[in-house]
C-alpha cells in the first residue's frame, strides 16, 4: 500500500511527461490494436462453420489453346453432385449455389432488401450451418421454398411463426419452410435467404450443364478422417468422363478443391493487406513503447536521487523494480482509458476506416489481440527501464547524477525516426494511388449517369419504355445494354477457323446510340446496325493481330459468323484493378436489361425523382437506379479505408516520435546545461549552440529517415502489385518526403534548445 503511495505522488510529481505519455501511449494502442484486431478478423473467415477443416470449395480452370486461364470460383453447375456421386467414401455431402436472384423480396407491400441465393437440398448439411427449423433435405427438392435466417425471420414477422408465410420474388409466390441461425462477417457467404434450386430448374434459369454455364458456387464436405488428397488426384479423370467430346475438342476445362478456411485468406489482396497493416501495427506498438521508455529514462537525472532515498530507507532493488512495474500498469490503464474514449467519440468513423464494427473487432474469440497488445507494452515498457531504476545507486542522495551513456536513447530514436519516415512515405503513395485510379479517365463518361437493371420485354414492349424515360424533364440522354463497364460483362468464347477456342472476351448487345450516349470513342467505323455485325475494341484487334485491317473482318462467335463494322478506343472494364480486357458488343433493338441515363444537374434530386416516377410508371417492376461515380468509387472503397488508416498511423506515429524527440532534447539540454554554459563563456554563439544540438539529433536521424524511406518504398512496391494502373513515382518523390521530416525533426530541436541557446550561461553555472 505505501509502494502505491509513492508511486502516485511520483506520478502527480512529473503530471507533464506522464500526461505526455498517457496521450502517446493511448494513441499507439488505439491504432496497433485497431490494426491487429483487423488483421486477426480477416484470418479468422469461413471458421464459423461446422467442423470447417472439412470443408472444401471447389474451383474451376478453363484452357484454350493451350493457354490456361486464372482459376475461378464459378462452376459448370453438376461438378459437386458428380463428386459426391464418385466419391462415397471421401465426400459426405455436397452442394450448389448460384446467385442470379437479385431483386429484392416483398411481404404483401412491403420491400425487403435481403441476401439470397438459390442452393440445393444439401446445402445445410455440407456447409454444417444449424437448421432450427425445416427439413431442408426434403423441403429444397420442392420448387417455390425459401429458407430465412432467424435474423431476418424476426425481422419480417416478429414474433410469429414464419413457417407456412408466404413471400413474393417477382412473380413468384415462396413459401417458408423453415429457418436457421444467421452469419457471422467473417463468412465469404453470408445468405438471409435460401430459395430452392428447382425454383431456377423448373423456369430454365442459368444454364445447369456440364456445356458451359460456369455461374455456380460449389463445396464438399468431406466425412471425418478421410484422404482428401484422392478427390484431388482423380477429379480431373471425372471431369473428363461427363464433358461432351465436342467441348474437348473446343476447350479445356478441370477443377481442384480447397480447404474454405484458404479461400479468403489466401487472396493475394488480403495476403498483401494483411502483410502491410501487420507490418503498421508492429511500427506503432514498437515506437509507442519505446517512446514510454525513451521519456522514461530522459527522467533517471532527476529521479536519481528520490531512488537512493528509497534505498536509504531500506527498499531493495526489487522493490524499485516494482514500483517502476507498477507506475507503468498506472499509466497503461490510463492509456486505456484514454483509448476507450476515442473509440466511443469517434465510433462511426473508426468503423468506416476499419471497414468493421467494434463489436465485431473485438468478440470474445479476438478479445485475446488487445490483451497481448497490452502484454507486450507492458513487458517493454516497464521492464527495461525499471532495472535501469532499480541498479541506481544509493550514493546518489549525496551527488548529481547523470546517465552518459547516450546509446540506449539514440538507438530508440532512431527506430522512432525510421518508423515515421516508413509511414509517411506509405501514407503519401496509397494517398496519391487513391487520387490516381478515382479521378482517372477510364475511357466513358461516368458524369451524371444513373444505372440500374430492368426488363421491358421485347422489342415493341420496349418502345414506349424509351419514350417514356426520353420524356422525362430532367433526362439529357438515355439508351442500354446488356450490363455496364462499371459491373463488367459476360463472357463468350471466340472461335478459330477449325473451329477450335482462341480466347474468351467480354460480350455485351448495345442500342446504336449507346456509344455515343456513354462518350465511348469510336475509333473507326460505324456502331453495329444489323444482327450479324459486332463493335470490338482494340484490344480485341491487337489480340487478333488485325492490325490496321480490322474493319469488315469476319468473326465466329456465339455459333454464329459475324462482321466487324467498328472499332471502338479502349475504355476500361470492371476497376482499374484488372488489365484491359478485350470485349465486342452485338446490335440489338430492344430497350432495357442495364438502363443507362444521364440527367440533368442537380444530380441528386434527379436521381431521387427518377426512382419516384420509374417505380410510380412500372408499379410491377422493382426498378433501382444508382450513381454509376458512386459505383466507380465503392471499387476503390478498401483503398479509401486504407488510405484512411495510413493517415491515421501517420499522424499517430508522428505525435509519439515528436513526444519523444522533446523528451530526449529536453534531457540532453538538462545533461549538458554546465558543457553550454562554459562554451558560451568561452564566446561561443547561439548559432553555434543551436548548430552543436541539431547535429547530435541529424547524426541519428539523416540514416534512420533514409532506411524508414527505402522500407517505405519497397512495401509500397508490393501493395501497388494489386494495380493494373499505377500512379507515376520516382525517387525525387521519395527525397522530398525524407527531407520534409528531417526539417520538422531540426525545427523540433531548435525550439526546445532555444533557451539554453540564448539565456545567460551564469543561470546555469550557479545552479551547481
Amino acid at each position: 500500500m505505501k509502494q502505491l503511495y509513492y508511486v502516485i505522488r511520483t506520478l502527480l510529481r512529473g503530471r507533464g511527461s506522464n500526461i505526455i505519455k498517457v496521450i502517446s501511449l493511448g494513441l499507439g494502442l488505439t491504432m496497433s490494436i485497431l490494426l491487429f484486431s483487423r488483421v486477426a478478423f480477416e484470418q479468422s473467415y469461413d471458421t464459423c462453420y461446422k467442423d470447417y477443416d472439412d470443408l472444401y470449395q471447389i474451383y474451376s480452370i478453363f484452357s484454350a489453346e493451350g493457354e490456361q486461364f486464372e482459376p475461378q470460383k464459378q462452376n459448370c453447375g453438376p461438378v459437386a453432385g458428380a463428386i459426391l456421386e464418385n466419391f462415397p467414401k471421401e465426400v459426405e455431402a455436397a452442394t450448389s449455389i448460384a446467385y442470379f436472384v437479385s431483386s429484392p423480396l416483398y411481404n404483401g407491400s412491403v420491400r425487403i432488401d435481403a441476401r439470397k441465393i438459390l442452393a440445393d437440398s444439401l446445402f445445410f448439411k455440407t456447409m454444417g450451418i444449424e437448421v432450427l427449423s425445416g427439413n431442408p433435405e426434403k423441403d429444397l427438392m420442392q420448387n417455390d421454398v425459401i429458407f430465412l435466417s432467424d435474423d431476418l425471420a424476426q425481422k419480417i414477422y416478429g414474433g410469429e411463426n414464419p413457417i407456412g408465410k408466404v413471400i413474393s420474388y417477382k412473380e413468384l409466390q415462396l413459401t417458408v419452410k423453415g429457418t436457421y441461425v444467421d452469419l457471422p462477417e467473417n463468412a465469404t457467404m453470408r445468405p438471409e435467404a435460401v430459395i430452392s434450386m428447382p425454383t431456377a430448374w423448373s423456369r430454365d434459369w442459368g444454364n445447369y450443364s456440364w456445356r458451359g454455364g460456369d455461374s455456380y458456387y460449389e463445396y464438399i464436405r468431406f466425412r471425418p478422417g478421410a484422404d482428401k488428397e484422392v478427390v484431388n488426384a482423380r477429379l480431373d479423370a471425372m471431369i473428363q468422363k461427363y464433358r461432351p467430346e465436342e467441348d474437348k475438342k473446343a476447350y479445356g476445362y478441370t477443377a481442384f478443391v480447397k480447404p474454405i478456411r484458404d479461400v479468403y485468406r489466401d487472396e493475394d489482396q488480403v495476403k498483401r493487406m494483411d502483410s502491410i497493416m501487420s507490418i503498421l501495427a508492429l511500427a506503432i506498438l514498437f515506437i509507442a513503447s519505446l517512446n514510454y521508455v525513451l521519456i522514461s529514462i530522459s527522467s533517471l537525472t532527476y529521479r536519481a536521487k528520490a531512488v537512493g532515498v528509497h534505498k536509504c530507507s531500506g527498499a531493495s532493488g526489487g522493490t524499485v523494480f516494482s514500483m517502476f512495474l507498477l507506475e507503468t500498469g498506472i499509466i497503461i490503464a490510463l492509456a486505456l482509458v484514454l483509448m476507450g474514449l476515442i473509440l466511443l467519440n469517434f465510433q462511426e468513423f473508426i468503423e468506416d476506416t476499419t471497414a468493421a464494427k467494434l463489436s465485431v473487432l473485438f468478440a470474445p474469440d479476438r478479445i485475446w489481440v488487445p490483451l497481448v497488445v497490452v502484454l507486450v507494452l507492458f513487458i517493454v515498457g516497464g521492464i527495461l527501464p525499471g532495472r535501469l531504476f532499480a541498479r541506481i545507486p544509493v550514493s546518489q542522495v549525496f551527488r548529481r547524477y547523470t546517465e552518459g551513456k547516450k546509446g540506449w536513447k539514440r538507438s530508440l530514436l532512431f527506430v522512432q525516426f525510421a518508423g515515421v519516415a516508413f509511414i509517411c512515405g506509405l501514407m503519401y503513395v496509397v494517398m496519391a494511388q487513391y487520387n490516381y485510379v478515382k479521378d482517372k479517365d477510364m475511357g466513358y463518361n461516368p458524369q451524371r449517369v444513373a444505372i440500374g437493371n430492368v426488363y421491358f420485354g421485347g422489342e415493341e414492349a420496349s418502345g414506349p419504355a424509351l419514350q417514356f424515360f426520353r420524356g422525362l424533364p430532367y433526362v439529357e440522354e438515355v439508351s442500354s445494354a446488356v450490363s455496364t463497364p462499371v459491373w463488367s460483362y459476360s463472357g463468350s468464347m471466340i472461335e478459330g477457323e477449325g473451329g477450335q477456342s482462341l480466347f474468351s472476351t467480354r460480350f455485351s448487345y448495345a442500342l446504336e446510340d449507346y456509344f455515343k450516349m456513354m462518350g465511348m470513342t469510336m475509333k473507326e467505323g460505324r456502331p453495329a446496325r444489323a444482327s450479324d455485325e459486332i463493335v470490338v475494341n482494340e484490344a480485341f484487334a491487337e489480340r487478333m493481330r488485325w492490325g490496321d485491317k480490322a474493319l469488315n473482318h469476319p468473326l465466329r462467335a456465339e455459333g454464329r459468323n459475324l462482321k466487324v463494322v467498328g472499332v471502338l478506343k479502349n475504355f476500361h472494364i470492371g476497376s482499374f484493378y484488372q488489365p484491359q480486357d478485350v470485349i465486342m458488343f452485338g446490335y440489338t433493338r430492344t430497350f432495357g436489361n442495364t438502363v443507362h441515363v444521364r440527367l440533368k444537374e442537380p444530380f441528386a434530386e434527379n436521381l431521387r425523382r427518377l426512382n419516384k416516377d420509374v417505380s410510380e410508371a412500372y408499379p410491377d417492376k422493382t426498378v433501382d437506379f444508382y450513381s454509376m461515380e458512386d459505383q466507380i468509387l465503392n471499387k476503390y472503397n478498401p483503398v479509401r479505408v486504407f488510405s484512411n488508416a495510413t493517415i491515421l498511423a501517420a499522424l499517430t506515429m508522428f505525435f509519439v516520435m515528436l513526444m519523444g524527440l522533446i523528451g530526449y532534447t529536453t534531457d540532453e539540454v538538462r545533461r549538458r546545461s554546465k558543457e553550454i554554459a562554459i562554451r558560451k563563456v568561452n564566446g561561443a554563439e547561439s548559432l553555434g549552440i543551436l548548430e552543436l544540438l541539431s547535429k547530435d539529433v541529424l547524426y541519428v536521424a539523416a540514416p534512420a529517415v533514409i532506411i524508414g524511406i527505402i522500407s517505405a518504398a519497397y512495401i509500397n512496391g508490393m501493395w501497388m502489385d494489386q494495380f493494373a494502373e499505377q500512379v507515376p513515382l520516382s525517387w525525387p518523390v521519395y527525397i522530398l518526403i525524407a527531407l520534409v521530416i528531417l526539417l520538422l525533426i531540426l525545427a523540433c530541436v531548435i525550439w526546445k534548445s532555444w533557451r539554453i541557446a540564448n539565456e545567460n550561461p551564469v543561470n546555469s553555472i550557479k545552479s551547481e
